[in-house]
């Protein structure tokens, strides 16, 4: 509590400097406060993490069952399965090459793997925290809001998840805070240059890659230039990948196929209390707050929250039925989930703010 209290207190003060008037160099000022952001989500998400990858183990995967083939991957052994997993290379990938130094902490051959996932994991997820808080802030959030925002992220019950085990959705969900944050701030040329590395983090991001397509940054050539790359760098991927597979040939369009038939039971399965527990269990409280939220900026305009933001939403719960993952797949909505939230918690967080400010000033 001392630390949170003394996070909130910083964030104020920067907050004040923040508003016209205030003399100081800008410049420095904003990187003390991406020092301070990064710090202290660093913190949080080591604070909600720890646990879940000190006791996880690979006999006894639960839920992150996947996390043994990405294992398997990283270790250099080639898929058998007709499964389209092994087309997430980039994490395993990583994984492979931060092992040798996990081994060297941990001298034990199954905890270094698991560790060499957990700080790739773990990078993507800070980065993801970061890159939430300039979206809201690019939203006009204050900063001390926008800071919550990315602890909502960190502490959430799939972050925990993704970024503690050797699973690859971490750096899916680091691809989608980027590609809707650089949206937001309509920077064509850095996302187009970003769009063929971020295709290669798993093949759901590729609906998200058309967002921009909803703005104006439809008419810059870069954005398509970048598309193209993407979709370049996507098929030469799955070429390589499929000519060292030793199964049956792997096929994204057979695999939507056989996801499309359990369509129909996974929405069936939604109007049941189990059905809806799996799709809100990522956000808990934040969804309904979120809903609260939108009802609020609705009739209030609190904050502009653009369409490539809200454009998650559907997004999210069309994979999240195709796949039947609900919980996981439907968490990828939470660039709006958390921003819509956080409109509804906002004037908690101000007077909070408020308080914080008048103590210095005491």
């Amino acid at each position: 509590m001392p630390t949170f209290a003394g996070a909130i207190h910083i964030f104020a003060i920067l907050d004040a400097k923040n508003r016209p008037g205030y003399d100081t160099g800008v410049r420095t000022q904003r990187r003390a406060l991406y020092l301070l952001v990064t710090a202290f989500s660093a913190a949080v998400l080591y604070g909600s993490t720890y646990q879940q990858f000190r006791f996880f183990s690979l006999d006894r995967p639960g839920g992150a069952a996947d996390a043994i083939h990405y294992v398997e991957m990283a270790r250099g052994v080639l898929p058998t399965d007709p499964e389209v997993r092994h087309y997430r290379w980039m994490t395993p990938a990583a994984a492979h090459l931060v092992e040798p130094l996990a081994y060297q902490i941990a001298g034990d051959k199954e905890l270094s793997i698991r560790l060499a996932f957990y700080l790739v994991n773990f990078a993507f997820s800070l980065v993801t925290c970061v890159a939430l808080f300039r979206l809201l802030q690019a939203m006009s959030y204050s900063p001390l809001v926008a800071l919550l925002g990315g602890c909502a992220f960190a502490t959430s019950r799939v972050t925990v998840l993704v970024t503690a085990t050797p699973l690859v959705d971490a750096a899916y969900f680091c691809a989608i805070a980027f590609v809707v944050c650089l949206t937001v701030e309509k920077r064509a040329v850095a996302l187009a240059l970003v769009m063929p590395v971020l295709v290669l983090t798993k093949e759901t991001i590729i609906p998200f890659l058309l967002l921009p397509f909803l703005t104006e940054m439809r008419k810059a050539p870069a954005i398509w230039a970048g598309l193209a790359a993407a979709v370049v760098a996507f098929v030469i991927s799955g070429q390589v990948v499929e000519g060292q597979y030793l199964g049956e040939r792997a096929s994204i369009t057979a695999t939507i196929f056989t996801h499309a038939g359990d369509f129909g039971l996974t929405a069936r399965r939604l109007l049941t209390l189990s059905g809806i527990h799996d799709l809100q269990n990522g956000f808990f409280l934040l969804l309904p707050l979120s809903g609260i939220g939108a009802w609020l900026n609705a009739r209030h305009h609190y904050h502009d929250v653009p369409l490539v933001v809200t454009a998650t939403v559907p997004i999210a719960f069309g994979l999240a039925l195709l796949s039947g993952n609900t919980g996981r797949m439907f968490f990828a909505a939470f660039p709006a989930v958390i921003a819509y939230a956080l409109i509804a918690l906002e004037p908690v967080a101000r007077s909070s703010g408020e308080l914080a400010r008048a103590c210095d000033e005491n």
